[in-house]
């Protein structure tokens, strides 16, 4: 047998070698935990009595009007091109300075990867918020793997305020890794915040639940999960709002679709018989926040639903609730706006 041989074998064991190494990391390990960005000492210290939210799945600027999703029955697993991901983030920039809001909950923002085509998703949203408190905390992340197939992708949370303390609980995550590599490892972002004039706390909550477990029964574990913490908050008297992507119907909505049923294998209901009691749904009925990506969008064509909104404690009120319909063309959920109170 040739050196030339004996050399091309042992680069493909070291090359098969680092594979599986690459793929237990990635099942077993978890990212770091959250990451404060941004924490000027000028803040107010307090948020006031009667806050204004916005959540928003902004789906990393590559799943706008022309996309499609492999996983959802499509056939691109990347945006169509790296023009379209910039003209999708200009959107989402500009959207989120014109919606006022005291805190901004993001789900699926991107550092720079192949996923979003090279686009750092994350820093140009930051960009213009650096006057706030900005926390990132990276739900799916790759382990040892170099640029560009490395992915740092999660949830983003922005306030007006710097909170007084901010955690994050874990939440069980699907058995089957995503393409047999990678694990999405799930938490709630917790932020707490004073307020003026009242010595409980705002627990401002982050989330964005599982979607491609299996007959949602991964869903209905963090379903558990989250409202067992929840609660614990809402006994301690401080006021609990629940913001994101739940990734189930929150309500029975019936709007108009020509979508096959085999795309829908994501969508459950919301097990509304096992919220506890007097807690609340803060959703716009007459929108909906999400469409199916099995293809591009086409309004009437592609399915929609309602998945993205707020519950909270029974001590708060529920103002008003909008979202803000872009007609899907930048992102595949819409952000929804809500105003709440200390009852």
């Amino acid at each position: 047998m040739s050196a030339t041989v004996i050399f091309l074998i042992s680069l493909l064991f070291l090359a098969f070698f680092y594979l599986a190494i690459i793929i237990v990391l990635n099942r077993k390990i978890a990212p770091k935990g959250a990451k404060i960005i941004s924490e000027p000492e000028v803040l107010d210290k307090t948020l006031p009595q009667t806050i204004r939210l916005i959540t928003w799945n902004i789906g990393y600027a590559g799943l706008g009007e022309e996309s499609d999703f492999l996983i959802d029955g499509g056939k691109h697993l990347l945006p169509p091109s790296k023009k379209i991901v910039q003209k999708n983030l200009e959107a989402i920039k500009s959207e989120l300075q014109q919606i006022k809001a005291d805190i901004f909950l993001l789900q699926e923002v991107s550092e720079k990867s192949f996923l979003s085509r090279n686009v750092d998703v994350l820093r140009e949203v930051t960009s213009i918020f650096m006057k706030y408190f900005i926390i990132f905390r990276p739900d799916f992340a790759s382990i040892g793997l170099p640029y560009p197939f490395k992915i740092k992708h999660g949830t983003l949370s922005l306030a007006k305020t710097n909170p007084a303390l901010t955690v994050v609980k874990t939440l069980p995550f699907e058995p089957k890794p995503l393409g047999g590599i990678f694990h999405r490892h799930y938490a709630l972002q917790v932020n707490y915040f004073d307020i003026a004039g009242n010595d409980k706390q705002w627990v401002i909550i982050n989330l964005h639940l599982a979607a491609f477990d299996e007959n949602g029964a991964t869903r209905q574990k963090q379903f558990d999960a989250v409202f067992a913490f929840a609660e614990q908050e809402y006994k301690k008297d401080n006021y609990v709002i629940l913001g994101g992507d739940w990734n189930m119907e929150l309500t029975n909505s019936n709007f108009p679709h020509k979508t096959e049923e085999k795309y829908l294998f994501w969508k459950i209901p919301f097990p509304f018989e096992r919220l506890p009691k007097n807690w609340q749904i803060g959703i716009n009925k007459k929108t909906p926040t999400v469409r199916s990506n099995q293809k591009p969008y086409v309004a009437g064509e592609n399915y929609t639903a309602i998945i993205d909104g707020f519950i909270t404690s029974p001590n708060v009120q529920i103002n008003e609730i909008k979202t803000f319909n872009n007609d899907f063309k930048y992102t595949d959920h819409l952000p929804i706006i809500g105003t709440f109170s200390t009852k």
